[in-house]
């Protein structure tokens, strides 16, 4: 039987993005580095899962080296994209200096305690004395105006007895030579 056959430079390919292309130029133009369209998209999805596996991000996070790298494809190469060293140095610098701020914070803090505590003591002790001074103050002016009112009601008394030894002097004495 025979058969009709179309040759590829009459195939066409419509594309709704870019318009008509010849089949046969359009494929070849896929092809980039010697690869076969199914060796390119290899290198851009995985071939188990089919997932995007077009970048590969590493990390080395070893002390003092800490960079991130990227790697295009699957035989791409590894390139380092970042360093974070100096970063990380400068955030241990703060971070030291920071608890040795806060160190120094600590020890003020707990001194304005210790200080605090003594001056409430203080204090405590100076109200224990202000009322002991009070309440001998009271006993003082309670004590003098129990004196007083002995004094107050013994006055006519000493004032007659001190007119009789007047009297009894001068009669005593009036015309003596002793």
């Amino acid at each position: 039987m025979a058969r009709t056959r179309v040759p590829s430079e009459q195939l066409n390919f419509r594309s709704a993005a870019t318009g008509t292309h010849l089949l046969d130029t359009y494929l070849e133009d896929t092809e980039k580095g010697g690869l076969t369209l199914s060796a390119l998209l290899s290198k851009l999805f995985d071939d188990a899962t089919g997932n995007i596996d077009a970048f590969t991000f590493t990390y080395d996070g070893s002390l003092g080296n800490e960079k991130m790298f990227l790697k295009i494809g699957t035989d791409g190469a590894v390139n380092e994209i970042a360093s974070f060293t100096q970063l990380f140095s400068d955030l241990n610098n703060f971070k030291a200096t920071a608890l040795a701020d806060m160190e120094v914070k600590r020890a003020d803090a707990e001194q304005s305690a210790a200080e605090a505590l003594a001056s409430e003591n203080d204090a405590e002790t100076a109200q224990v004395a202000s009322e002991a001074a009070r309440d001998a103050s009271i006993a003082a002016r309670d004590l003098s105006q129990t004196y007083a009112n002995q004094a107050f009601q013994t006055t006519p008394t000493v004032i007659q007895q001190g007119i009789l030894i007047s009297q009894l002097h001068g009669s005593l004495f009036d015309g003596s030579t002793l």
